[in-house]
């Protein structure tokens, strides 16, 4: 796929620029934008300015010919004539200094001189640095989900329109709307089609939206909408692992298969059928093998671990989830789900050091995850047990 669609939405593009900006075509830095061949996936830069930056097409200029390529081809790029301001907001989100970024971003939207494309560039980083400095102030996330949706109104044919779909539902996600979080994830799912996914959406990104649109309805507690998403992935997934032979989407495809197979435990647990999921998820947990997929064996575990726990077993569910938390390295979101359901389990053990334990789990959630789901649990945590 085009960018990892979890993690990528994060990921600023980097830039060349040190000097001044200037209008293509007055002696501005090109524009380098790395292309994916279709024929054996190696990726070439291209150099030239950047004429169309669409869903399903890009067009590069080099020279006096025009290169069009499938939006989805486009790996990145590298943006050679922009204002100074994109430039420094570039600098501070290389130093993790998002709320800088932030406010440098905002002045390169807004520059005249700048080209649409460098705009919309600019907009999309703009939303992607108030999410990350949302880990220490909850309000950005609001801001984000802001920015997000201007970007998709101002710029609803750009080829970056599917991941700032993405970041807009997981900045309503993180604002603790998880209903309109899990519609707006539904909304990019939607656009899967087995014969004909729409132009310029990864049928993989599509896919993990359904994914995180199910994890957010069960948030919202509609086991129903959930329900449906997990049936609908189950009858997508599989004919596309059924030819994946060696594709190297073939592991993020099976990580989709071995949820949605889960998703009727976690249904049951989100709708109040705590004993129900506890036979669901230890009969998964029983049955896994030494070759069971990671996406396996620690989705399951999750799911028993929290089952434990909502049966009041808390020293059973913190066994469980420590499983998930130690070696679940392939899933950011769900091993700090699971850090925060350990910390939630922790709290309830009667040990002396138990309220410590619990608080130190919520303060690495808050200070290494703040930009995931998870931290709205473990804002709420850290005031109930005044961390």
């Amino acid at each position: 796929m085009r960018r990892t669609a979890t993690l990528a939405l994060f990921l600023l593009a980097p830039l060349l620029s040190s000097a001044p900006g200037l209008a293509a075509g007055e002696g501005g830095r090109p524009d380098h934008v790395y292309v994916k061949s279709k024929r054996d996936g190696s990726v070439a830069m291209v150099t030239g300015v950047v004429q169309r930056y669409e869903l399903g097409k890009v067009t590069v200029a080099v020279g006096s010919k025009e290169n069009n390529y499938d939006a989805l081809q486009v790996q990145s790029v590298e943006w050679g004539d922009v204002p100074p301001s994109f430039r420094e907001g570039h600098v501070y989100s290389q130093r993790g200094a998002w709320a800088d970024a932030a406010k440098s971003f905002r002045v390169a939207a807004g520059d005249a001189s700048a080209r649409d494309v460098v705009k919309a560039a600019a907009k999309r980083h703009l939303a992607e640095s108030l999410l990350k400095s949302g880990g220490t102030d909850a309000a950005r996330f609001t801001e984000a989900a802001t920015e997000a949706q201007s970007f998709l109104a101002t710029f609803a044919q750009n080829a970056d329109v599917p991941e700032m779909r993405m970041l807009h539902a997981r900045a309503l996600w993180l604002s603790g709307k998880p209903a309109e979080a899990g519609a707006a994830y539904r909304g990019v799912h939607g656009e899967f089609k087995a014969d004909a996914t729409a132009a310029g959406y990864d049928p993989l990104l599509c896919l993990q939206a359904g994914v995180q649109a199910a994890r957010a309805l069960l948030d919202a507690k509609d086991t129903l909408g959930a329900r449906e998403v997990y049936a609908a992935l189950e009858g997508q997934v599989g004919p596309l692992l059924a030819a994946a032979g060696d594709n190297p989407q073939k592991p993020d495809l099976q990580a989709i298969a071995d949820e949605a197979a889960l998703g009727q435990g976690y249904v049951d647990l989100a709708g109040g059928q705590a004993k129900q999921a506890v036979g669901f998820f230890q009969s998964r947990v029983s049955a896994l093998k030494p070759d069971s997929t990671p996406s396996a064996r620690f989705a399951a575990q999750l799911g028993l671990g929290e089952a434990l726990l909502a049966e009041n077993k808390p020293r059973e569910a913190s066994l469980m989830l420590a499983k998930v938390v130690g070696l679940d390295c392939g899933d950011r979101d769900r091993a700090l789900r699971a850090t925060v359901k350990l910390a939630e389990a922790c709290s309830k053990l009667p040990d002396a050091d138990a309220r410590n334990q619990a608080c130190a789990r919520v303060k690495d959630v808050l200070q290494n995850g703040g930009d995931a789901p998870a931290s709205v649990r473990a804002r709420q945590l850290a005031k109930d047990l005044g961390c």
